[in-house]
């Protein structure tokens, strides 16, 4: 059973489509992992500074910024280099 439906905004879509395939592929296994456990021990995630319900996924040297929305529902709203995804 799925804790949490995990969306991708636009804008992350075309995020990911400029990265590299195995870099792709990575961040997409991390998504699937938050998706799964939810917040798991296992991610990297931190609560953005000042932002209601906004987190960020660190992966390698990119970070997913995401938010939790009512029924258990995250969306994936920006994919950056890590430098960006603060």
């Amino acid at each position: 059973m799925q804790k949490h439906n995990v969306l991708l905004e636009k804008r992350a879509c075309k995020h990911l489509e400029k990265l590299s395939e195995d870099v792709c592929d990575r961040i997409m296994e991390a998504l699937y992992t938050l998706r799964e456990e939810g917040f798991s021990g296992r991610l990297n995630i931190k609560k953005l500074q000042g932002l209601r319900d906004q987190y960020r996924l660190r992966i390698g040297r990119y970070g997913a910024l995401f938010e939790l929305r009512p029924g258990r529902t995250i969306v994936a709203y920006a994919v950056l280099p890590r430098k960006a995804a603060h």
